[in-house]
Formats: structure tokens, C-alpha cells, sequence
């Protein structure tokens, strides 16, 4: 599950719902092969959705996050991740008419986090929740320094490895200049925790 964060304080003339319509039918579309019910917006800023494995749950999270950051989104997202029990049989086509354990869990966390100034709770396997929300914690400290205004430059970091790319597609007129701008942006760490996260999953 997940909702935008501080949805009252976002300007309206930004057309936030429909941008976070068009978010959500992209994330379905991207991971369609691995969405078990399709992430479905509930209560006009919240979604929830089923996917397979923990692994595709932070593919999915990584996505969402870099989309926002592409498109110039005005507005973020905070998340409740759990692995638990649905009673129910799973609707494959909408996230609707479901019970169990595991979704209660998931709604009551996303109301708890909200408290506690993370944007990111996590309760999959008692063996590596805690890596894994250490983990959450510096990314968010990252991404979090990232302005609205940076967002383009970030999203070039984020899909160009070679800085050179970056001077082509004139962003930065020396590779000196677009180093040290990922460097500020501490690009290499941003992508350090996603692999780290993934290794801790893999090592489960």
C-alpha cells in the first residue's frame, strides 16, 4: 500500500489525481507479469496492490519513485510493505473485495508510519526487515535532498552510467561538471542501496 504524502498541502493546478492515475496504470502495465491484484487507487491518495515476491515489491517501489522523479511529479509517496495472509480469493483484476490478516497489517502501518517521519515501513521476513528499512532509511536521506528543480538532471544520472552521455545530450558542457554534479547528488550511493537491498533479498 501506499499514499501520497501531504496530499491537502499539494497544489491543485499541478492535476496531481490524474497524474497519480497515470502512475499507477504504468506501474500495472510495467509489471504485469508480476502483479498478482493490480495496484488500485482506494481512497483518492492511497493504492494497494498484490505482487509475487519481495523482490518484484522493490522493483516496483524503484519504479514508482524514478517515474515521479522523470516525469517532474509534484508530489511523493509513502509506503507500507508486508507479506501476510489474505483470507479472500485474490481479485486479479482490481484490489477490491479482499480480507486477511496481511492487509489490515498493511493499512493500520501505513497510518502508524505516517508518525514517525519515515516514508517507507517494511515487515516481510524477521531476518532482514531491519537491513532492509536501515537500507530504506539512507535512501530516503538521499532522495530527499533531490529538489523538483533536479529532478531531470537526477532522472539523466539515474538512466545514463557513462558521463559522457550526459555531456552529449548537453546537460553538462565537460564530463568534470556532470561528475560533480552526480557526486553532489551522491548518485553512486542511490544506486549502492538498490543493490544492497537486492542482495539482502537474494540472500534470504
Amino acid at each position: 500500500m501506499a499514499d501520497i504524502i501531504s496530499s491537502r498541502q499539494i497544489n491543485k493546478k499541478d492535476d496531481f489525481m490524474r497524474q497519480f492515475k497515470v502512475l499507477t496504470n504504468l506501474a500495472n502495465q510495467e509489471f504485469k507479469n508480476h502483479i498478482i491484484s493490480p495496484l488500485t487507487i482506494t481512497l483518492g491518495d492511497e493504492f494497494q496492490g498484490v505482487v509475487d515476491s519481495s523482490e518484484t515489491l522493490f522493483k516496483l517501489l524503484f519504479f514508482l519513485d524514478e517515474s515521479i522523479i522523470a516525469t517532474k511529479y509534484s508530489f511523493e509517496l509513502r509506503y507500507s510493505m508486508v507479506y501476510g495472509e489474505i483470507e479472500t480469493e485474490i481479485n486479479k483484476k482490481i484490489a477490491y473485495e479482499m480480507y486477511g490478516s496481511g492487509l489490515t497489517k498493511a493499512r493500520e502501518a501505513l497510518k502508524n508510519v505516517k508518525l514517525s517521519g519515515d516514508n517507507y515501513f517494511i515487515s516481510l521476513n524477521q531476518k532482514t526487515d531491519n537491513q532492509l528499512s536501515l537500507c530504506m532509511k539512507l535512501y530516503q536521506s538521499i532522495k530527499s535532498e533531490w529538489k523538483l528543480s533536479e529532478f531531470e538532471i537526477v532522472s539523466a544520472f539515474l538512466n545514463n552510467n557513462d558521463y559522457k552521455d550526459l555531456k552529449r545530450m548537453g546537460l553538462y558542457k565537460t564530463r568534470s561538471g556532470a561528475w560533480k554534479k552526480g557526486k553532489s547528488l551522491r548518485i553512486n550511493e542511490y544506486n549502492i542501496i538498490k543493490q544492497l537491498i537486492f542482495n539482502i533479498i537474494d540472500n534470504e
